[in-house]
């Protein structure tokens, strides 16, 4: 059983970071497949046996995608071959079957995939405190979970870090919002139907060694170790 990480070509530590957290959660050397970029030609005709998509954090979702213009008050970190890789995996995840665990990054972009919009700023929609850089593992806010999580492996309320500018606004076609900040910005997102594991938070999960945090690692990875079992990979 095999998982792709995605991850930008900027971002070579993210092997490292995720290898730390999918260990923590029972992980075998080996199941993550790093994918960027600039080695998915190379990687993706190779790779065999995939059971699961893992999209880490990185750069802002180009604002063309859903429907907005870059804003001129705005700096934006733009990675287009990072939306473009991102989007053809998620194709092939659905088409596969896979289970998706999208981060930070990977929900904003897992939103737009399914149709829907970001907020391009928060703190310029008035709801600033969600950008903590350092340390990795801050808690910064607590996030209220809802009783329609499914694939989400938490209850009531939890406290996480949190390093994203940029949040989710309408959300895609058949999603729901399973946790939410005090402040209501939208934390986390599951398909409101369905079997398959997809799931996207908006905090860092890898950079946290609380059971919590383990516990999405740990539900994604079994959901992956079931769909391999079920002749899953590619």
């Amino acid at each position: 059983m095999r998982v792709l990480l995605a991850h930008s070509d900027n971002r070579p530590f993210e092997v490292e970071r995720f290898g730390a957290a999918w260990a923590r959660a029972g992980g075998e050397a080996g199941e993550l497949v790093s994918v960027t970029p600039a080695t998915a030609a190379s990687v993706l005709p190779a790779a065999t046996g995939i059971s699961g998509l893992l999209l880490s954090g990185g750069p802002d979702v180009e604002p063309w995608r859903y429907g907005e213009r870059s804003p001129a008050d705005v700096p934006l970190h733009l990675l287009p071959e990072r939306d473009a890789l991102d989007l053809s995996l998620l194709e092939a995840a659905q088409r596969e079957r896979w289970p998706v665990l999208a981060i930070c990054y990977g929900c904003q972009l897992l939103n737009v995939a399914y149709g829907g919009t970001l907020i391009v700023d928060l703190e310029r929609a008035g709801t600033p405190g969600h950008r903590i850089t350092e340390p990795k593992d801050r808690l910064a806010h607590n996030v209220q979970i809802s009783l329609k999580a499914r694939f989400l492996p938490l209850a009531g309320s939890v406290s996480v870090n949190s390093r994203h500018h940029q949040g989710l606004a309408r959300l895609g076609a058949g999603l729901v919002a399973v946790a939410a900040a005090p402040d209501g910005v939208i934390e986390a997102i599951e398909p409101a139907e369905g079997d398959r594991f997809v799931l996207g938070v908006q905090w860092h999960p890898e950079n946290l060694r609380q059971e919590p945090h383990v516990a999405i690692f740990r539900a994604f990875r079994h959901a992956c170790i079931a769909r391999s079992a079920v002749g899953g990979g590619r």
